[in-house]
C-alpha cells in the first residue's frame, strides 16, 4: 500500500500540471471578456459619449455641400439669375462665420433625430438654421446687381424649410444602443461566472495558493493596464484632428472614453496581488526555517 501512494501522488501531480495551464488560459480569456464587456457596457450608458461619437461620424463636409446646394438653388430661383452667379453668391455666404453655425445647428438636429424614440419622426428645421444667412445672401446679390429681397429667398427656401426624417422600421441609435447593452450585460455575467470558476479551480490545483492568488491578480492587472494603454493609443491614432476620416474619428471618441473601467480593475487587482505575494513570501520563509529544539528534547531524542 505504501508503494502505491507515491505512484498515485505522482499521477495527481502530473494531472494538475497538465490541467493548470488550461485553467489559466481560461482565466485569461474570461478576464479579457470581462474587461471588454464592462467597458462596452459602460459606454452604452454614457449618453454624452455616444452623441459625440455620432456627431463626429456625421460628415460636416457633406452637410456643407448640401446646404450650399440649397442656398444656390434658392438664390437662383428667387433672383431669376444664372447658375454661375447664384453659385458665386452662395459661396460668399458659405465663407461667412454664420454659415458654420448653421451647419452645426443642422447636424445637431440630425444627430438628435438619430436618438429619437421609436415611432417618432424627427425633423430638420432648415429655414430656422439658414435664416441668419439670408441678409448676407441679399447683400452679396446686391453687390453683383442682382435684384432680390429677403422675402424672395425665404419663399424660395420654403420648400426645404422642414425636412422630415422618416425612420420607418429602421432602428434608431437609441434602440441599437439598448440592444447592445442587453447583449453586453449577458457577456459580463457569463464572463464573471467563468472568471470565478477558473480562479477557484486554479487555486484548488495550486500547491501554493497565495502564490497562485498573486499570479491571478497580476494577470488581471497586466490585462487591465494593457487595454487602457492600447485604447488610448488607438484613440490618438484615429483622432479626427490628425486628419482622419469622420467614421474613424467616431471610433477615436469611443476608444478614448471610459478608460477608468480598466483603471478601476487594475486598482482592485494590484493590492490583492500584493497581499497574496506577501503572504506567500512569509509562508515560504517560515517553512524554510530550521525547527528549534530545546536541550531537554535533544537529550530525550538521543536517549
Amino acid at each position: 500500500m505504501s508503494s502505491q501512494d507515491p505512484h498515485r501522488s505522482r499521477r495527481l501531480a502530473a494531472t494538475r500540471r497538465g490541467v493548470l495551464p488550461v485553467v489559466l488560459w481560461a482565466f485569461g480569456f474570461a478576464t479579457s471578456l470581462m474587461l471588454l464587456g464592462l467597458w462596452g457596457r459602460t459606454v452604452t450608458v454614457d449618453a454624452p459619449t455616444i452623441e459625440e461619437t455620432a456627431q463626429t461620424i456625421v460628415d460636416s463636409d457633406l452637410a456643407t455641400e448640401r446646404i450650399h446646394d440649397w442656398l444656390e438653388a434658392g438664390i437662383e430661383a428667387a433672383a431669376g439669375t444664372d447658375q454661375e452667379t447664384a453659385a458665386a453668391i452662395a459661396q460668399v455666404v458659405v465663407d461667412q462665420p454664420e454659415f458654420a453655425a448653421a451647419v452645426d445647428s443642422i447636424i445637431e438636429d440630425f444627430v438628435a433625430g438619430l436618438f429619437a424614440d421609436p415611432g417618432e419622426d424627427p425633423v430638420l428645421r432648415i429655414e430656422e438654421a439658414l435664416s441668419p444667412l439670408i441678409p448676407v445672401a441679399v447683400d452679396a446679390a446686391e453687390r453683383r446687381d442682382v435684384p432680390v429681397t429677403e422675402s424672395d429667398i425665404e419663399e424660395a427656401l420654403d420648400t426645404a424649410s422642414v425636412v422630415q426624417l422618416d425612420t420607418g422600421e429602421a432602428a434608431t441609435v437609441a434602440t441599437v444602443v439598448e440592444e447592445a447593452r442587453a447583449v453586453l450585460t449577458r457577456v459580463v455575467v457569463i464572463a464573471a461566472i467563468a472568471l470565478i470558476l477558473s480562479a477557484g479551480l486554479a487555486l484548488a490545483l495550486a500547491d501554493r495558493r497565495y502564490a497562485m492568488l498573486r499570479t491571478l491578480a497580476t494577470r488581471v492587472l497586466l490585462s487591465a493596464t494593457t487595454y487602457a494603454l492600447l485604447f488610448q493609443v488607438a484613440a490618438w491614432a484615429l483622432d479626427p484632428d490628425q486628419g482622419r476620416e469622420p467614421v474613424l474619428g467616431g471610433g477615436s471618441v469611443l476608444l478614448g472614453s471610459n478608460g477608468h473601467v480598466f483603471l478601476i480593475a487594475a486598482g482592485i487587482a494590484a493590492p490583492l496581488g500584493v497581499w497574496g505575494g506577501v503572504v506567500a513570501w512569509r509562508r515560504a520563509v517560515h517553512s524554510s526555517e530550521p525547527v528549534a529544539v530545546d536541550e531537554e528534547a535533544r537529550e530525550l531524542i538521543s536517549a
